[in-house]
């Protein structure tokens, strides 16, 4: 009776075994994941509509996500392992020493490796915070990742103006060759003039396809970080791009203290710093005994006419390792002194950062005021040279030339435009404005 009870209890074990395998591992589940398709073709994507389709499918976040995946099934590992592992053994003799008395010819045991219930609860949480550092990460990933997102946006957009700019130099351009081929006719233009006029339609014609070339490689970008393939056909709406980015942020309201409580990193140096608590404690429980526990049936190899199932527990002590477990202790708390002298240089380190990207966007402004007035300025010498024009007081090579001045004006504003909408949308991730806005880090939770 005892050994079908062992038999029966094996084959309980052993069903559960196989259940806990084939059981979905918890961790398989992703965070929170937006209710997104893709993109319906020659619709025009939004940067918001851009930024679920990153979130959901960027190859560029992909590892960053799997590892919470990962930390989550280590995590139910640890959550398995409060439960002491059962081994089942099973022994058949086919010989054995001859007589009666020995009973069955095969033997049935369980046991339990060495288990520390308190080194068990102590992995659990540190594995739970481990998987919070992992969340940290991810959530790091998708604010830089909207960065440069958001850098694509306006980047086409600054190249569909500085397109439609381009063209216009074009036009004036065929002008001025135009003009001066037909004074060449009268004798007024020497052919030189006309050389110089006909290789500077040359070289903007070449600009213009220069800047043909850099739309296709940032929509190709744009593709490749949106997961899309590169056969489906995805129109970016980028007009008005500095309002889809940038939104209501303005730098000067934004404050060193809500860049610090919404950091990610020091978020995660505080949970690092949890977790090495963790890691004293559960270097203390070390120091303590490990119970074990076996239970089976008599030795077929020895005489005995006692039958049944034998249970027994015991403790695991370890005599002598050198003090090397006490010295653990001492070395976890060294490392809990190394990771706040950490979190007082990142936030150095952040400040730094602040007052540099503040700086930088302070320079930008500037840079992009005196880009407009360069571009008013040039407005005002055209119209001036118009009024010449008009009087006969100027031949149109000077309207030309003037019309050319303020269309290079124009140019430089809106490269120093760029330029400013990227240092401001580069101190709106470093505020945490950025990712706060378009990702709730309580929704990953579990």
């Amino acid at each position: 009776a005892a050994t079908q009870a062992c038999l029966i209890i094996a084959m309980l074990v052993m069903a559960g075994g196989v259940m806990g395998w084939c059981r979905p591992a918890q961790g398989a589940d992703q965070g929170p994941v937006a209710q997104t398709s893709a993109p319906t073709p020659g619709s025009p994507l939004t940067f918001e509509e851009a930024v679920k389709i990153a979130i959901t499918q960027s190859p560029y976040l992909a590892k960053s996500s799997l590892d919470i995946d990962i930390r989550r099934m280590d995590e139910t590992d640890s959550r398995h392992g409060l439960v002491p592992p059962l081994t089942f053994r099973t022994y058949y003799y086919v010989n054995r020493p001859s007589g009666v008395g020995y009973g069955h010819p095969y033997s049935l045991s369980f046991s339990t490796d060495p288990y520390n219930p308190l080194g068990a609860y102590f992995t659990l949480q540190a594995q739970k915070l481990v998987t919070q550092v992992a969340i940290l990460t991810h959530l790091k990933s998708i604010s830089k990742g909207l960065e440069g997102l958001g850098s694509m946006y306006l980047e086409l957009d600054f190249l569909h103006k500085l397109a439609a700019c381009q063209k216009d130099l074009i036009q004036v351009a065929r002008e001025n060759l135009t003009y001066l081929e037909n004074c060449m006719d009268i004798g007024t233009a020497t052919s030189l003039e006309v050389k110089m006029a006909r290789q500077k339609l040359e070289l903007a014609l070449g600009e213009q396809e220069g800047i043909a070339l850099s739309l296709k490689r940032s929509l190709n970008g744009l593709k490749n970080f949106l997961g899309l393939q590169s056969t489906q056909d995805v129109t970016p709406n980028f007009r008005d791009s500095r309002r889809q980015v940038l939104g209501s942020f303005d730098p000067a309201t934004a404050t060193l203290e809500q860049a610090k409580n919404r950091s990610y990193e020091l978020k995660a140096i505080e949970i690092h710093k949890q977790l090495q608590t963790y890691n004293i404690r559960l270097a203390i429980a070390k120091v303590f005994p490990t119970i074990l526990f076996n239970t089976q049936t008599h030795d077929p190899l020895s005489f005995n006419t006692s039958h049944g199932l034998f249970v027994g527990f015991g403790l695991e002590i370890p005599v002598w390792d050198g003090f090397k477990r006490v010295r653990n202790i001492s070395r976890q708390k060294a490392v809990l002194k190394q990771i706040g002298a950490q979190k007082a240089e990142k936030e150095s380190d952040l400040e730094d950062k602040w007052f540099d990207l503040l700086g930088g966007v302070q320079e930008k402004s500037v840079a992009l005021k005196n880009a407009q007035a360069l571009e008013n300025l040039a407005r005002l010498k055209a119209h001036q040279s118009d009024v010449r024009y008009q009087s006969g007081g100027a031949p149109l090579t000077v309207v030309l030339d003037s019309r050319k001045e303020v269309l290079a004006a124009q140019k430089g504003m809106l490269l120093r435009g760029l330029e400013y909408d990227k240092a401001v949308l580069k101190f709106r991730e470093n505020s945490g404005d950025l990712g706060y806005s378009y990702v709730d880090a309580n929704s990953w939770q579990k």
